[in-house]
């Protein structure tokens, strides 16, 4: 359901490129995304940690993958782009709020990553039961524009942003 939201929005056909997460444990599954912008030929980028950095590398192919830090895979020989303003992101998160915040797994990674980079339109995507009416927020936390789950589109008005 959440694939298919992404893939008939408008913010989805407008895009130039998709950087998305590669899932692991319970997270919202990236794959049938991943292969229908494989299948449309729409660029796909996924994250690359590097001495506590993350960056975004090319993916071209699943069996490009090697399993590294933190049990998530990665491309195996990863070049660095960057994204324009025509990129599509798409965060995990273990929990979400009706204003866009977002709760990861406490590295801070995402946050470290997009706090520069205002320029994207950021959709966190979990499931439903991980939404929640206000989470804590820290001035480095990075809110996302909207979030997506398997039963809404909720779109963050920037009087909460």
């Amino acid at each position: 359901m959440i694939t298919d939201a992404l893939i008939h929005s408008d913010l989805f056909e407008k895009s130039g490129s998709l950087f998305a997460y590669l899932d692991v444990r319970n997270e919202v599954q990236t794959k049938p995304l991943i292969e229908y912008c494989f299948k449309i030929g729409k660029p796909v980028f996924v994250p690359v940690t590097r001495n506590r950095d993350m960056f975004f590398a090319p993916l071209h192919d699943f069996s490009d993958l090697v399993v590294a830090e933190y049990g998530i895979s990665e491309p195996a020989h990863p070049i660095s782009a960057e994204p324009d303003e025509n990129a599509l992101f798409i965060i995990p998160g273990v929990g979400f709020d009706e204003r866009g915040n977002r709760i990861g797994y406490g590295a801070g990674f995402y946050d470290k990553y997009l706090h520069c980079r205002s320029y994207m339109h950021l959709i966190g995507v979990c499931f439903e039961i991980q939404m929640t009416d206000e989470l804590p927020k820290e001035e480095t936390d990075v809110q996302m524009n909207s979030v997506l789950t398997e039963k809404r589109w909720l779109i963050v008005e920037k009087k909460h942003r």
